[in-house]
């Protein structure tokens, strides 16, 4: 990504991109490129002159860069660059082979959710102090390092790999195919399908007021779910909003086989999408759509007290647990959950009906 060199020139002379940009030239308005669109989408022609001058590399190097080259719109990529997940196993890589931690393109479209290449989850808050304010580079060593923009942490994985769940195998298929509706092009069925299911899960149901996506089994919407415009929700939702976007999207449309993983859409929401399409296959989907839907009870298999004992210890004597304990008492509310979650995702227990239907 183009904005990603440009932050790994700009931290070798220890400042901010707009320093920099600042110092190329009169005509240079940092304020108006900023965002994917003016920076990795379409930077323009005397953004791209003035970098490649002051750097003295092929301006035709940059502009290949620009993410307009390829055969998707600007509205299915993540407009905020701090609500892009990043694989902090592939910055792992990047630091062991001696080369600057970058910011792949792939991580910018709004169904990267996963990493095909480690099957780890993308990250867009830090593991050290969990905060969410995004990532920055730094110099680190002669290296550009991907950092914590509040603890300055270098981004790292730091950990063995984690058993490969159902619910991240889902994602991935659910990644793949959306991927493969927008390479079909933007007049696509599907593609447009898409589009259209996340505007209405993000649209005010008549009810009581909230989002059509709250009656997916989402108990309560945070605010760090919700996304910048309800008209772009894929572009403008952070991470965790784009993927209980996504989840819902895959069971309107029944992507992935979404249906028979984690069950069907509520009645009214189906028909309600259907309602605002006078296609067949919209037609088809509301009549399969059963009306009284009776789920399989889904068990579980116990943990032994020991087990918890076990697990509890563990936390309790990880460098992440001892790092926060001079912090506030919120910030080490939410550490301690952050780092039960990943204990309990380390040691996962066995189910008798794969992916949980209610909470994705």
């Amino acid at each position: 990504m183009l904005s990603s060199w440009q932050e790994r020139v700009a931290c070798r002379y220890g400042c901010t991109l707009r320093v920099v940009e600042s110092w190329l030239g009169p005509d240079v308005d940092p304020g108006r490129r900023g965002g994917l669109i003016g920076r990795d989408f379409d930077p323009g022609d005397a953004m791209i002159t003035f970098w490649a001058r002051a750097c003295r590399v092929d301006a035709g190097r940059l502009a290949r860069m620009a993410l307009r080259r390829q055969a998707r719109a600007s509205n299915w990529y993540i407009q905020d660059r701090w609500h892009q997940g990043v694989c902090p196993a592939c910055l792992d890589e990047d630091h062991t082979a001696g080369r600057d931690h970058y910011l792949r393109s792939v991580w910018s479209r709004v169904e990267a959710m996963i990493c095909p290449r480690h099957m780890t989850m993308l990250r867009d808050t830090c593991g050290l102090c969990f905060a969410r304010t995004g990532f920055r580079f730094d110099c680190r060593e002669g290296r550009g390092r991907l950092v914590c923009g509040s603890c300055s942490a270098p981004v790292s994985f730091g950990r063995a790999d984690r058993v490969v769940s159902a619910r991240q195998n889902f994602l991935l298929a659910l990644a793949g195919t959306v991927t493969l509706a927008i390479e079909e092009g933007p007049e696509g069925a599907t593609a447009k399908d898409i589009m259209r299911a996340a505007r209405l899960l993000w649209s005010s149901s008549q009810t009581s007021g909230k989002p059509f996506i709250a009656w997916l089994g989402q108990s309560r919407l945070s605010v760090n779910d919700m996304p910048a415009a309800r008209d772009e929700p894929l572009a403008t939702a952070s991470l965790s909003g784009r993927m209980l976007t996504l989840f819902g999207i895959a069971r309107l449309l029944d992507l992935a086989d979404a249906r028979s993983r984690i069950g069907p859409p509520p009645l009214f929401l189906a028909e309600e999408f259907a309602a605002g399409d006078l296609s067949r296959s919209a037609a088809r989907r509301a009549a399969r759509q059963p009306r009284n839907v009776e789920r399989p009870a889904t068990t579980y298999a116990p943990r032994p007290d020991a087990e918890y004992r076990a697990l509890a210890e563990q936390i309790l004597a990880s460098p992440q647990w001892r790092a926060v304990q001079s912090a506030s008492r919120i910030e080490r509310e939410r550490a301690l959950a952050r780092l039960m979650d990943e204990a309990l995702d380390r040691a996962p227990r066995d189910r008798a009906a794969g992916l949980d239907p209610a909470a994705p």
